[in-house]
């Protein structure tokens, strides 16, 4: 089949489909006679078939992206329901979320890797020389600064002083945990590198504060301050740096796509993967701000929370669930 005939042949029903979404975004669904809307539902199926078409021929670039841009607006108007953005927000966290977490499971590992690596020559170069926790990092900054190594050093825990202001401390830890979330998944555009540094110099500072704790002999009392809230922090930044790997990989190795359209393909579920994060890292905030660093609590008690909330989680992200079934047999989860 020729294929540039067979564009120019199809292309004016798929303006008409054009002309007519325009319409109905401008005016609604009721400014369309009896006659457009039955053009719309046929121009749509054409579109359809079209668009499976360009598929098995393996047709890329801006064709497929147009037909396929073209087809899912046709569909939310020749499907469209009453919107509730709240239900839509619930149906997303429910069901879209731990679907795209699944699809993507081998990005969210290589952020894992990246980040439990470097964490764990950090921690065992720590307790073969303690001095190894004062090598520089990026400008000139150190894997642990001298404020906390004294306070390490005077067994002391640093976050001791959150236990009497919880509720700006959860604020602000919020705050910074979806500044590094946000980074780890932002930076994907620069073909990954952004994110990799990103979990990279996590890891080391991680690892190397645990090594020095060790040291001191201060490593449980750090691991009962992170039990409770730091398998929802955690895995909330790795998903991200998997959303981070993601967009990197769209734009080292588009396949068949340029690389701005194997981008914009990506954009989508790295995305979702960053939008369900948010609600974890909340959650992880304020057990950060109001459980972790109370000295009332016992440490069995917080790592009993660690435990609940990585059942939890995994039963969460790893159960699957039935996705709400659109008339076409499509679902509501994004690919």
């Amino acid at each position: 089949m020729n294929l540039e005939r067979w564009v120019r042949s199809r292309r004016p029903a798929w303006q008409h489909l054009e002309a007519l979404l325009q319409q109905i975004e401008r005016r609604g669904l009721r400014s369309l006679g009896r006659k457009e809307l039955h053009e719309l539902g046929r121009f749509y199926r054409a579109a359809s078939a079209d668009l499976s078409r360009a598929r098995a021929l393996n047709v890329g670039g801006e064709i497929a992206v147009y037909l396929n841009g073209l087809v899912v607006r046709a569909h939310n108007q020749v499907y469209q329901r009453p919107t509730n953005r709240w239900s839509d927000l619930w149906r997303f966290l429910w069901e879209a979320f731990p679907a795209l977490v699944r699809r993507h499971i081998l990005h969210i590992a290589a952020a894992f890797a990246l980040f439990v690596a470097p964490a764990g020559v950090c921690f065992a170069m720590v307790h073969h020389d303690v001095d190894f926790a004062h090598m520089e990092l990026l400008k000139g900054q150190p894997l642990i600064s001298e404020e906390l190594w004294h306070t390490i050093e005077n067994r002391r825990m640093w976050t001791d002083a959150a236990q009497g202001a919880s509720p700006l401390v959860s604020s602000e830890i919020a705050t910074n945990n979806i500044r590094v979330a946000l980074l780890a998944f932002a930076l994907g555009v620069t073909g990954g590198i952004g994110t990799t540094i990103i979990l990279l110099m996590n890891g080391m500072q991680i690892g190397t504060v645990f090594g020095v704790c060790r040291i001191y002999g201060m490593d449980y009392r750090l691991a009962a301050f992170v039990a409770s809230h730091g398998v929802l922090e955690l895995s909330a930044i790795f998903i991200c740096g998997g959303a981070g790997l993601l967009l990197g990989q769209a734009l080292l190795f588009p396949g068949n796509w340029s690389r701005r359209d194997a981008l914009k393909l990506a954009s989508k579920p790295a995305m979702g993967l960053f939008a369900g994060c948010l609600p974890i890292l909340l959650i992880a905030g304020v057990i950060e701000g109001f459980v972790s660093p109370r000295t009332d609590i016992s440490a069995e008690a917080k790592f009993a929370v660690s435990v609940a909330t990585s059942i939890l989680l995994m039963l969460y992200l790893f159960v699957p669930r039935s996705a709400a079934r659109r008339p076409d047999g499509t679902t509501r989860v994004p690919s």
